[in-house]
């Protein structure tokens, strides 16, 4: 995904706000794979939905979060 935004060059401003970013597009993930991965509509595609997801970024996030590595990383 990639889109522009102008972001004011304030430093306490442009750091609340990529923070803020990077904590949204954190939980959209943490959503994306409690439902789509791991829960009720496991085998669904999100891409009808998202229309910014592909089918192959679905399939390189799915990868990556079935990663043996990463659960135990999020378990510990």
């Amino acid at each position: 995904m990639q889109a522009n935004f102008k972001i004011p060059n304030v430093e306490p401003l442009r750091s609340k706000i990529i923070s803020n970013i990077i904590l949204k597009f954190r939980h959209f993930k943490s959503i994306l794979a409690t439902k789509c991965i791991f829960g009720k509509l496991k085998g669904e595609s999100p891409c009808l939905k998202y229309k910014h997801i592909d089918e192959e970024t679905l399939r390189l996030f799915k990868e990556s979060r079935e990663n043996e590595a990463w659960m135990v990383s999020e378990v510990t």
